[in-house]
């Protein structure tokens, strides 16, 4: 570069007009997708969850019931080990996927909360999904087909079909 280009891009200011109006427009763009991913979360209040096996509902837990009365069992194939009876506010149920193949959820009453803690597949992706706190959230197991959603959770379709 000559000394007079040198001496031209020193004399010139750092951003020109197009340049500030390039990142005004980029600024505007996230402000808008930020508001518009945070302002439309469900804020309805958390009420339970519905487990899915295959896209067949397999039990379903209602925290406004609370304890085991909130737990139902909807598929009759033994699938489900509920335990008889809990003691304080956290419980598990082990739902048979096929097979031997099983995902164990943990259900906090006093926190509202329901996650995945043992699973037997070899991706563990479930295991290590955050816990469904709210109507925003999903638990999907992949290798076992295995779906747990929130009762208010809205799932936009075009046509009929299973999207998740």
């Amino acid at each position: 570069m000559s000394l007079k280009k040198v001496e031209i891009v020193k004399t010139e200011k750092g951003f020109k007009l197009p340049d500030l109006m390039v990142y005004g427009v980029i600024l505007l763009l996230v402000a808008a997708l930020f508001i518009a991913i945070f302002a439309t979360r469900n804020k309805d209040p958390f009420q339970g969850v519905q487990v899915y096996v295959n896209n067949t509902a397999v039990m379903s837990y209602n925290f406004n019931k609370g304890g085991l009365s909130g737990l139902e069992v909807i598929a009759k194939d033994g699938s489900v080990e509920a335990p008889e009876s809990i003691s304080g506010s956290v419980f598990t149920v082990k739902v048979r996927t096929g097979g031997e193949a099983y995902n164990i959820i943990e259900i906090n009453q006093s926190a509202r909360s329901v996650r995945v803690i043992e699973a037997d597949c070899s991706s563990h992706d479930c295991v290590y999904t955050p816990a469904i706190k709210d109507n925003n959230g999903i638990i999907f197991c992949s290798p076992h087909r295995l779906r747990i959603i929130p009762f208010n959770f809205e799932v936009e379709d075009d046509g009929g079909n299973q999207l998740i």
